[in-house]
């Protein structure tokens, strides 16, 4: 003859599988809403931790081209003064500026094209300001492709710093379209950086002319 079952047991084993679904389902509740916070951390953390690596490689071409070829970087610009010393107008020197715009968007451009591909792993400690949990927790993996478009606009400047001193600038703005894999997901973004063509300090008021195009 079958022994029965005692009843509070029954009961418990009952009870048990609706406890365990609810701890799951608040389980899954309290991982969806972790993951909705930290996928734009996520995400902003990759596209710096991108950029920076791409500026870092934009910076060190700039460098290496302007070092190697310092001469295409001189007499970039010309002035003129008036009987009493002061500048009279200033202007960039078109050929000149084109011709160092051009070579500098072709050494970044190869530095970006011969870069191998970079992979990094991103922890979940490192997201979430935290000293003691920084590299620890599960990992998503950024992909780095830094071949891309390159792009440089000049720009060029003349403004009054102090009594009778003015500041003139060349600058040229580089930017670079570049791939951003994040867990499978591609993402294109711009990489920029600012190169100082010419910085220079001259004695005289703000000259009435000065070229903005080059």
């Amino acid at each position: 003859m079958r022994r029965a079952t005692p009843l509070a047991p029954r009961l418990r084993a009952r009870l048990r599988l609706p406890a365990l679904l609810a701890a799951l389902t608040l389980l899954l509740y309290a991982v969806a809403r972790l993951d909705a916070k930290i996928q734009p951390i996520l995400q902003e953390f990759a596209e710096y931790e991108t950029r920076s690596a791409v500026v870092r490689l934009m910076n060190d071409a700039v460098a290496q081209e302007m070092a190697q070829s310092p001469e295409r970087y001189r007499e970039l610009y010309a002035v003129t003064t008036g009987a009493d010393g002061g500048v009279q107008t200033v202007q960039g020197d078109p050929q000149a500026v084109n011709l160092a715009r051009a070579s500098l968007i072709r050494a970044v451009t190869a530095a970006l094209d011969a870069a191998p591909e970079q992979r990094l792993e991103i922890p979940l400690g490192s997201l979430l300001d935290s000293a003691i949990l920084n590299d620890l927790g599960p990992a998503w993996t950024l992909t780095i492709q830094p071949r891309g478009y390159v792009d440089g606009e000049l720009i060029e400047t003349a403004k009054a710093v102090e009594i009778n001193r003015v500041e003139y600038r060349i600058d040229l703005t580089l930017t670079a379209s570049v791939n951003m894999i994040l867990e499978g997901r591609a993402h294109m973004l711009i990489a920029e950086t600012t190169v100082p063509l010419v910085h220079v300090l001259l004695d005289g008021q703000t000259p009435g002319y000065y070229s903005r195009e080059s």
